[in-house]
């Protein structure tokens, strides 16, 4: 398997060193979407979609230390990783780690207080299907964050094309995930870095009264860092 395919679905070997280099790779831009996500006091139940090697996994469980952490990846060496990475919860119970794609997650509605999905969204077939699935697991009140490295921004357009080529991956405009999330019936801000490229779209699943388009979802102070 060529390395730029070991990224959408890490096998063997060589799969095992890309899942190592994506924990720490990721490390600075999940801290950073922690940052910008408002904070679910409560929570109980949290789900990584994509878990990959399972870092993300063990901020959310620093960030939520009551819940329960469900980890799901469709890379059998992901997720062999990410139970090594989270050994200690797995074994207290307080973390699951599962082989399954988006399109099929083997929850019922409406059970999770956070979903996020780091790094990944870019492979999911069907991407307003998909959306609209990871949407159906948060409560109401709760929320989904997605969070990449790379948008069009005006300026990357050549570069990213051939990104998307190499790596098999479908990354879409801001506007077109926002369309997509709301149309989930989630009520989405999103936030940039542009000298970074990164981005991250938090959508709150609406309660009684939908929150206005823009409103501040209340997450961290900008610029601040988790316990991580």
């Amino acid at each position: 398997m060529a390395e730029q395919d070991q990224y959408m679905n890490p096998q063997g070997d060589e799969g095992r060193a890309v899942v190592a280099k994506m924990n720490e790779h990721h490390r600075e831009i999940a801290s950073w979407m922690m940052s910008r996500s408002p904070h679910i006091g409560g929570a109980r139940r949290v789900l990584d979609i994509g878990c990959g090697g399972g870092s993300l996994m063990r901020m959310l469980m620093l960030t939520y230390p009551n819940a329960h952490i469900d980890g799901v990846d469709i890379s059998d060496v992901s997720v062999e990783e990410a139970l090594k990475t989270n050994e200690v919860f797995v074994k207290w119970g307080r973390m699951r780690v599962q082989k399954t794609s988006v399109a099929e997650l083997p929850f019922e509605k409406e059970v999770f207080d956070v979903v996020t999905a780091l790094e990944t969204y870019f492979f999911w077939p069907d991407l307003p299907q998909s959306i609209a699935k990871a949407a159906s697991m948060v409560k109401r009140g709760g929320c989904l964050v997605i969070c990449s490295e790379q948008y069009p921004d005006g300026r990357n357009e050549e570069e990213l094309k051939k990104a998307c080529e190499e790596y098999h991956m479908n990354v879409v405009p801001n506007d077109v995930m926002e369309g997509y999330m709301e149309a989930a019936g989630l009520s989405v801000e999103t936030f940039t870095e542009p000298n970074r490229n990164w981005v991250a779209f938090v959508g709150r699943k609406r309660d009684r009264f939908p929150l206005p388009r823009g409103h501040r979802l209340g997450g961290l102070a900008k610029g601040a860092i988790g316990p991580w």
